[in-house]
């Protein structure tokens, strides 16, 4: 009776488990389906804008002076 009980428990246990993985595979291959045909709407009504590059502006002598006039207020600040 005993080893009667261990086997049906084994194999409640996989049945189990087997189905918890199918649901799961099934979930996947539906979130991919959905990722698909979401991201090709989305790209049909909202095409992606390229930026346009441009060369970063360079630093002029005021903002070095901003920043110097930041770090001393910092220092400051700390040693207070």
């Amino acid at each position: 009776m005993e080893g009667s009980v261990f086997a049906k428990s084994i194999e409640l246990m996989v049945v189990g488990m087997g189905m918890t993985f199918a649901f799961l595979m099934i979930l996947v291959f539906i979130m991919k389906v959905l990722e698909f045909a979401v991201e090709g709407c989305l790209n049909k009504w909202f095409p992606v804008k390229e930026a346009a590059s441009s060369a970063p502006a360079a630093a002029s002598a005021s903002d070095d002076k901003v920043k110097i006039a930041i770090a001393l207020a910092a220092a400051k600040s700390m040693m207070k």
